[in-house]
């Protein structure tokens, strides 16, 4: 393939990855992303961000990222952080992908671009994309080093330190990565010489990641410890198989774009299983002992420590990688032998068509779009409005959507009856026409569901009887009471 081509190729797929994250990225913030922006308006400092916010959803470059946007920015613009960063990771990937063949590196590429997990992740105010961005960067150099003589290691240390660090501090389960790249690391090192040896090498290499990673969740925890709360999560859940199951199915769905209550993901799951296991008998990639780790054993981890929060699927972000890049390198290989070629394009084919009908179907959702809320409001009563709900957890979505309209709102959760109702449904029932609070009856104005991934389903109610642009409830902004 010659280089205009493949670079021409490479912009327009990259340009792909960057347009679907793009679109993804519509919509008010949803659940996390909002209660995110609260406690950064909170922190007030740089400082603040690493001392004052001592909780699971506090991502801290991410963080520092929405305190530099400032509270009440665009959507957008808190998203353009993890926008920048998905998209540079699909160069990574098209990177790894080049060790091996031009091919490999367009159909790297072109995987990272659409797998909907990752636009998702991709396209939200959170820290997930910068973490798998430095991941990426991490395995593409490991991948490098141990392909290389000794003296190309040592050069890697400093390197791979550093992205550790930005992964950690961008969310904690790039934990996750550099465990799984150290016993990579160990493994590879293991089959060339004697355990001692290997051991020495691998301890050698990752020495300072090691130590690097270890000081930033010390710093972490250690702030957390140091505070009067201690640090909080948002949800704890005990280990359930069931739950660890349907995250697991949920993974090998949207990575590959595939129907998350389908047959096709238990049969891509075994596929999977079957590809690595005659990969690793033959031994012929540095990647896969990295591959089995990612793929067989860190999800067993889970029920296997009893892991708590298992359902999550984000949690799981090492396993769509290492899937990712063994689907690129099998039907890389693929399409290099004659007798396989053609089916190896009806693959990839079928695998874009899948991957961009769950990206837009996705899309669509805008995880709930919790802004439409506030549309609706406005339009209803343009001078303001006060609205109910039912507990804490819509609280930030509301006032982080209000806040970026500039528009007048307080929340309030006790009688009596004002005019708007927020309530949060259940996925599984039919959106209700109609709710009762305080004695007063309420129909529905706007509902929105959730996507695959991210977002909460909601439904806005208006007392009954109101009419357009009847506002004697209009208050000001904020109120000092409604707002926690």
């Amino acid at each position: 393939m010659r280089r205009p081509f493949f670079t021409a190729m490479l912009i327009a797929i990259v340009a792909l990855g960057l347009g679907l994250r793009v679109w993804s990225a519509r919509g008010g913030l949803w659940v996390d992303e909002a209660w995110s922006a609260v406690l950064v308006d909170h922190a007030r400092t740089p400082l603040g961000v690493f001392v004052a916010i001592n909780h699971d959803n506090n991502h801290h470059i991410n963080s520092l990222w929405m305190q530099f946007c400032g509270f009440g920015a665009s959507p957008f613009l808190l998203r353009a952080l993890s926008i920048a960063s998905g998209t540079l990771t699909i160069l990574v990937a098209a990177a790894i992908g080049a060790r091996h063949s031009v091919l490999h590196a367009l159909l790297a590429a072109l995987l990272f671009a659409i797998s909907p997990i990752l636009v998702n992740y991709g396209s939200e105010a959170r820290g997930y994309a910068p973490m798998l961005l430095a991941a990426m960067a991490m395995i593409w150099r490991v991948d490098c080093a141990l392909a290389s003589p000794a003296g190309s290691m040592r050069r890697s240390r400093l390197v791979l330190a550093i992205l550790a660090v930005i992964g950690l501090l961008s969310q904690l389960t790039m934990l996750f990565f550099i465990v799984a790249i150290t016993a990579w690391v160990a493994w590879t090192l293991s089959r060339r010489t004697s355990a001692g040896v290997a051991l020495g090498a691998t301890i050698h290499l990752l020495l300072p990641t090691l130590v690097a990673s270890l000081l930033g969740v010390v710093m972490i925890f250690g702030a957390a410890a140091a505070s009067p709360t201690g640090m909080q999560v948002g949800d704890y859940v005990r280990f359930v198989p069931a739950e660890w199951l349907g995250a697991i199915r949920m993974v090998a769905a949207t990575t590959l774009g595939l129907s998350a209550g389908g047959p096709w993901v238990a049969v891509g799951l075994v596929a999977s299983i079957v590809v690595l296991v005659i990969r690793a008998s033959s031994q012929r990639a540095l990647l896969t002992p990295f591959l089995l780790i990612a793929i067989l054993a860190f999800p067993l981890t889970f029920p296997l420590l009893q892991i708590p929060n298992s359902g999550t699927a984000r949690y799981y972000l090492l396993t769509a990688v290492a899937i990712l890049l063994l689907v690129a390198d099998v039907l890389a290989a693929a399409l290099a032998r004659q007798r396989t070629k053609v089916v190896a394009a009806i693959i990839i084919v079928t695998l874009t068509v899948a991957c961009l009908r769950q990206d837009l179907a996705q899309a669509a959702l805008r995880r709930g779009d919790p802004g439409a809320a506030i549309t609706t409001m406005m339009r209803r009563s343009p001078a303001g409005a006060t609205v109910m709900v039912d507990h804490l957890r819509p609280v930030a979505t509301l006032r982080v959507a209000a806040a970026s309209a500039h528009y007048p709102l307080t929340i309030v959760s006790g009688c009596p009856a004002p005019r708007f109702l927020h309530v949060d449904l259940d996925p599984r029932v039919s959106v209700p026409s109609a709710a009762s609070r305080c004695g007063q009856r309420y129909g529905l104005l706007v509902a929105r569901r959730a996507a695959l991934l991210s977002g909460v389903d909601w439904a806005l109610y208006e007392e009954a009887g109101r009419s357009a642009h009847d506002d004697r409830h209009a208050v000001a902004w904020p109120a000092p009471a409604a707002q926690e």
